[in-house]
């Protein structure tokens, strides 16, 4: 337990990032408060939690101690894809995967209450042996939303500011013991999405499960459960070089995947891959020359977010034929330099997406203009 009751001390909720930012804290203590089985109170509002900190706080009847945790470093080979079924009218099993200890997973799960009432999606995470188990999680969440686009870039949006610090929590699990990670309570035709990275750092296994209940009913059997896809990689961080010469034109493709869903219908797009793109713009000319990035929708509407250099752009809306200029950068003469592009496909949008590099003086019309490097 992560609670301090009179004398006793527990254990403390172990957290990583630099720093871990204020939603994360807060969303660490009222899962500690949860599984001790008490009422969360309505939490004073939580600064950041620095490298190396501590801080024990007073919540109602209980303390609550927070504590730096080192990030456990790790490979993300499996991508977990739970979308089927799109639409969810009743209670049942979304998913269901064990993994062990070592092995890096992200699950991407994108659906819709398809009833016209109530229904909740919960995210658990379950010690299946008879030794005690940590895991490290990163999570985030988008929704309930009517926009399905909408809500997967939110929740693209808040994990992969997790991502880039390195937040997580780290959760421990006795012998045989389940965690509810989250729940979100959802009204007819809304939709959730989300993401988790996870990975086992002590003891051998753990299983995730995701199931939308009908508020008041039991918890779906397991054979209730849709057979998700289950794709492996050697990293879900991919690398693209690419070298361009300013005054020409080089088009790429972003996004692009093959992926379906358990029901063997294809997504658009490589929901849960990280891309990072190496770019090497090069300007051979005597004179001084600019070279645009431009994005357009090639999939269908889409939303997205993108990491240029280390910053964060939040793409707006695209839709085919409405290009969206992100920056331009400029070039001195005889000059090259190198930047970095990042982006991870998200669910609800329809991927690929298209990088034009071009010269903007020399073209019409680019689009909606971002910003000059």
């Amino acid at each position: 337990m992560a609670l301090l009751f009179g004398l006793g001390a527990a254990q403390p909720v172990l957290l990583t990032g630099n720093p871990v930012p204020s939603a994360f804290v807060e969303q660490a203590l009222r899962r500690a408060l949860g599984w001790s089985g008490l009422e969360a109170p309505s939490l004073p509002a939580q600064p950041p939690l620095d490298y190396g900190q501590q801080r024990v706080l007073n919540l109602g009847s209980a303390q609550v101690a927070l504590e730096h945790a080192p990030y456990p470093p790790h490979r993300t080979t499996q991508l977990l894809l739970s979308n089927d079924p799109e639409a969810v009218t009743a209670s049942r099993g979304l998913f269901h995967y064990r993994f062990a200890a070592g092995e890096g997973v992200r699950l991407v799960y994108h659906h819709k209450n398809g009833s016209a009432g109530p229904l909740d999606f919960e995210l658990r995470l379950s010690n299946p042996t008879p030794e005690r188990v940590q895991v490290w999680v990163s999570d985030a969440a988008g929704g309930p939303v009517a926009d399905e686009v909408y809500a997967g870039h939110v929740a693209t949006k808040r994990w992969l500011e997790l991502y880039w610090n390195q937040v997580g929590q780290l959760i421990e699990l006795p012998p045989y013991s389940t965690r509810l990670l989250l729940k979100l309570p959802s009204r007819g035709q809304q939709v959730v999405s989300g993401l988790l990275e996870a990975v086992v750092t002590q003891g051998p296994a753990a299983t995730l499960n995701l199931i939308a209940r009908i508020p008041g009913e039991g918890d779906p059997p397991l054979e209730t459960y849709a057979q998700g896809p289950v794709y492996r990689f050697a990293s879900l961080e991919k690398h693209v070089s690419q070298t361009h010469v300013a005054g020409k034109s080089t088009l790429m493709s972003l996004g692009e995947g093959a992926f379906q869903n358990g029901a063997g219908k294809a997504i658009k797009g490589s929901w849960g891959v990280l891309y990072t793109y190496e770019l090497r713009l090069q300007n051979p000319s005597d004179t001084p020359r600019t070279v645009g990035l431009r994005l357009s929708a090639a999939g269908g509407i889409a939303r997205g977010v993108v990491w240029l250099e280390g910053q964060g752009y939040e793409l707006p809306l695209l839709r085919p034929g409405q290009p969206y200029e992100l920056t331009r950068v400029m070039l001195n003469a005889r000059s090259e330099r190198h930047i970095r592009l990042s982006t991870l496909p998200a669910a609800g949008s329809n991927y690929p997406l298209r990088l034009l590099l071009y010269d903007p003086l020399a073209t019409t019309d680019p689009g909606p203009t971002g910003q000059t490097r």
